[in-house]
């Protein structure tokens, strides 16, 4: 069960519009895998490749982005109590971003057209520009001051400026119209994108749904805040500093920093909200979260390797921990979570009593959790030994699993709207239980 005091559940949008997103994103993790299996030589020689960069944006762009924009359709009228202006628009808002991550990666991977590149253009560029302006609008118009709803804001933000420096680079790929120093951009786009927009936006989440999920006892609100202007500080000092001094590492580990303190700053606190916590259980989505905190802290260990050594190596172990282990396994253990309660408060909650109807459990299967979980520790670790080692099967095998866990969240969706509202019961009149009700005493 998930304790909803505080939420504003009444104000959550048709749970048509989540699951658009959660029913398609999937299909590009199970793309990733199936490229890692026809390309694997090709997609790991160098970060700019284009086969490379159509990987990235397959996994960052068709998944992760996918995902994140249908909970947050979802998560901020719930937990900022204001919903989303002309929530309408998130249908078309769906449509446009599957054409322009699938036109992007089409291109990148075979060619075809340089008008591909406008398509994605056109698809990509409204579609994050229509999410913008109707999150951004919600997010500074939302009375609430948690700071789960402050990290959104500034998350959403640095999709703005990620979003800006990705047009910039198609239309660099295309034209190459602007002298720039490109290493700092890409770099600053990484920074951005990866770290900015997902990861900030998963922490500030954290805030509040671990607490929700888990039974622990509420965030502070003081530290939440500390933690998000540390890391917030670092995030805009790094860019500066890599356009400032592109050639030298210590500035940029000095930039770091505050990001540093503010991450050790946010383990601590998870560390004892968990050890305090009310409900003892370890299920799976918790160890989908272990799984991601563990992938985080490596992730962010190469990344301090990145600047000192030039080599590749650490690139694409970077993206790949940070990716598929933190983002991915964070995202897949929230919708574990997030899934049967939409589908349950949606189709079952107004027959609560009048009704058999299945509880939440009932709409979320733990033994398949905990296979799913196992397959993507394969596809991870295996993925992370091709890079070390390039031995090809390794490879297969890395995609085979990245296939196999976008097949599963898809039976994570599906096992939980095969169940249908019950047929034929209608709602009692609410004032046909006051009609006998004796007058009050005069």
């Amino acid at each position: 069960m998930i304790p909803t005091s505080g939420l504003h559940i009444d104000q959550a949008p048709p749970i048509n519009i989540p699951f658009r997103y959660f029913g398609t994103a999937p299909i590009f993790l199970i793309l990733a895998g199936l490229f890692t299996i026809l390309w694997p030589e090709v997609l790991f020689e160098t970060p700019l490749m284009p086969e490379s960069i159509a990987l990235a944006h397959t996994l960052m762009l068709g998944w992760v982005t996918m995902v994140m924009f249908g909970a947050l359709y979802q998560m901020i009228p719930v937990l900022a109590g204001l919903p989303v202006d002309h929530i309408g628009w998130a249908r078309w808002n769906h449509v446009l971003l599957v054409i322009g991550v699938a036109a992007l990666v089409v291109e990148f991977l075979f060619s075809l057209h340089p008008w591909l590149l406008l398509v994605a253009t056109f698809g990509l560029g409204p579609a994050i520009l229509l999410f913008l302006i109707q999150i951004l609008k919600t997010l500074f118009k939302a009375p609430a001051k948690h700071p789960t709803v402050m990290g959104m804001r500034l998350s959403t933000g640095f999709l703005a400026l990620t979003y800006m420096l990705g047009i910039t680079f198609l239309g660099e790929y295309a034209h190459g119209f602007f002298d720039v120093d490109r290493v700092a951009m890409l770099g600053t786009h990484i920074i951005w994108g990866l770290l900015g927009w997902a990861g900030l936006m998963v922490l500030s989440v954290s805030f509040q749904v671990l607490p929700m999920f888990y039974m622990m006892p509420t965030f502070p609100e003081k530290t939440g805040k500390q933690i998000l202007t540390g890391l917030t500080f670092s995030l805009l000092l790094m860019p500066a500093i890599l356009f400032r001094y592109p050639d030298q590492a210590m500035p940029l580990l000095i930039a770091s920093l505050p990001a540093v303190i503010s991450l050790l700053h946010y383990a601590k606190t998870v560390k004892d909200l968990y050890t305090n916590r009310r409900r003892k259980i370890i299920d799976a989505t918790y160890r989908f979260w272990l799984l991601g905190f563990a992938s985080g802290v490596i992730a962010l260990a190469v990344l301090a390797l990145w600047p000192l050594y030039e080599e590749d190596l650490y690139r694409f172990l970077f993206g790949l921990f940070y990716i598929v282990g933190f983002l991915s396994a964070i995202i897949i253990g929230m919708l574990y979570k997030i899934i049967p309660f939409l589908v349950w408060f949606h189709r079952f909650s107004t027959f609560a009593g009048l009704a058999d109807i299945p509880l939440m459990d009932d709409l979320y299967s733990e033994k398949r959790a905990n296979i799913h979980l196992i397959i993507h520790i394969i596809a991870l670790t295996t993925m992370a030994l091709y890079l070390a080692i390039n031995w090809m099967p390794f490879a297969y095998i890395g995609g085979v699993g990245l296939m196999l866990s976008g097949g599963m969240a898809l039976h994570a969706l599906w096992f939980a709207v095969k169940h249908h509202a019950p047929e034929g019961l209608e709602m009692p009149d609410f004032a046909s239980f006051f009609k006998d009700m004796p007058p009050p005493p005069t």
